[in-house]
């Protein structure tokens, strides 16, 4: 009966949202002949999906495995929606390069890790990749980015940050104070490794120590082969600090200095050379009014739709920020 309620009440959503897009439209004075096919062009339901054009990708936020991927009201923006825009570019014939903006201050080593690969992917493909940094792409927000082809970044942007940390508490002494006694039952010696309630071993230290040299070497890697630079000299950068866009240019962490505008003017040169062109591309950068309604009906199309992707819908239709799994921070991340 809850299941039949929320298919009804989504199907309503729907209903409600595409009804109100004509109402939108209505209310426009009517456009002059002449204007014509730039209406029409600039319509909201003549997409641009099935036309060449430059991608521009939104990563912002921490770059995590996300509990909850669907929201409209992320603006496409988590991570996961990110993944899925490049995997779609990927296979889209149409998606001649992508503009993918960063403003992240780096998040967990596995999904920095994943998008970095697939912008490698990307370029293999022969996509040019270019990005425009905001004004933070630290950590895992430049793992992703240093497998582009060209990067830009304001002078003041915050940018680095190349290193790995593992965030651990101890409040042994806090539990003694309350009154508390832990009891654990474990299979093997190192099952509660990073346990809060007693002191770290020091051959438990060294375990995790060397899991966080590990993945600074493959951090480390993955930068000298995004940059073309020697591992060495990446290393005397990786010391976990931060630099300005300034720095990041003298450093060779940065191509060039400059904004959003700057970034797209580079890749549309890029892509008129590339393919020979003599006028530039479409852009699709996700701000259309037609965002919404692809999205709805996108979340409509999922696989156990019906009662279920009704229910699906109604929690898309809910911010990320008000679900407590978004808040959950990772123990182990690139920050």
């Amino acid at each position: 009966m809850a299941q039949s309620r929320s298919a009804i009440m989504g199907w309503c959503l729907v209903a409600a949202c595409v009804l109100a897009i004509p109402v939108g439209l209505m209310s426009k004075p009517a456009a002059h002949t002449d204007e014509k096919a730039e209406t029409e062009e600039s319509s909201p339901f003549n997409s641009i999906a099935n036309k060449d054009r430059i991608q521009v990708v939104k990563l912002y936020g921490m770059i995590v495995d996300d509990a909850d991927a669907g929201s409209l009201f992320s603006g496409g923006r988590t991570t996961e929606s990110v993944r899925k825009k490049l995997r779609k570019a990927l296979k889209d014939d149409h998606v001649k390069a992508i503009l993918l903006r960063i403003n992240s201050p780096g998040g967990t080593i596995g999904m920095s890790q994943e998008l970095y690969s697939t912008v490698l992917e990307l370029k293999a493909k022969g996509k040019p990749v270019v990005v425009s940094m905001g004004d933070l792409a630290a950590s895992g927000g430049y793992y992703v980015a240093s497998a582009s082809d060209h990067i830009f970044a304001e002078p003041g942007t915050l940018t680095g940050s190349i290193g790995v940390i593992m965030h651990l508490l101890n409040w042994q002494e806090t539990e003694k104070k309350i009154g508390l006694q832990p009891n654990v039952i474990k299979s093997g010696a190192f099952k509660d490794i990073g346990s809060a309630d007693r002191p770290m071993t020091p051959e438990e230290r060294d375990m995790l120590q060397k899991l966080i040299m590990d993945s600074y070497d493959q951090f480390v890697t993955a930068v000298a082969k995004g940059r073309s630079m020697d591992k060495q000299a990446v290393k005397t950068l990786a010391d976990g600090r931060i630099y300005s866009g300034n720095q990041a240019l003298k450093n060779k962490l940065v191509d060039e200095l400059g904004g959003y505008d700057d970034a797209l003017a580079y890749t549309q040169k890029k892509c008129r050379e590339k393919y020979s062109l003599d006028k530039d591309l479409r852009v699709d950068d996700g701000n259309s009014s037609s965002e919404f309604l692809t999205t709805l009906l996108s979340s409509m199309s999922e696989p156990g739709s019906g009662s279920q992707g009704a229910a699906g819908l109604l929690k898309g239709l809910i911010p990320n920020s008000f679900n407590p799994a978004f808040n959950k921070v990772p123990l182990w991340m690139m920050e």
